[in-house]
């Protein structure tokens, strides 16, 4: 077998074990984040190996003990509410481009849902809603952008009020 065939081998195995976490849409990230490429097919056979073992480790010992089907219900309530607000503000997801709420909760603003070291080392939030793990995050994101959306709201009435007058 030829190397480019076992880095071939290795990459797909490397995305089956992302697809066993539930972190295949996290991919570029995660090689972003330890090699500083953007694919890979960028990465050497000891590079991917790496990443590999990472990825077995995470999977052998998954932090994320299972929800019950009550609070991943409420998790999704609040996760929907939050996106019906930043719908109104005009930011919106398709189900397969969430670019938009993602770039919005990247902002600074927003960075509060991410731990000391993290904050620390200058991190930005990239996993967009699913940073916010728990009800009482979403909760407190919830009630931050309806603050956002009625401060724009009234903000747009003064101008309309403004403009009529002239």
């Amino acid at each position: 077998m030829t190397n480019q065939e076992t880095l071939k081998q290795k990459r797909q195995y490397f995305h089956q074990l992302l697809l066993a976490l539930g972190e295949e849409r996290y991919k570029e990230v995660i090689v972003e984040a330890h090699f500083g490429v953007s694919s890979t097919k960028d990465l050497s056979e000891q590079q991917l190996n790496i990443l590999i073992d990472d990825a077995r480790k995470r999977l052998g010992n998954n932090p994320q003990p299972k929800q019950d089907k009550q609070s991943s219900k409420v998790l999704r309530m609040w996760r929907n509410k939050c996106l019906l607000v930043l719908n109104e503000r005009g930011i919106k997801a398709t189900p397969k481009d969430w670019t938009a709420v993602n770039q919005e909760l990247s902002k600074k603003q927003y960075q509060w849902v991410l731990n000391p070291a993290q904050l620390a080392n200058d991190q930005v939030n990239r996993k967009g809603l699913y940073a916010f793990r728990t009800a009482d995050d979403l909760k407190k994101l919830f009630k931050q952008l309806c603050s956002i959306r009625d401060n724009e709201q009234a903000k747009a009435k003064e101008l309309k009020d403004l403009a009529l007058k002239n």
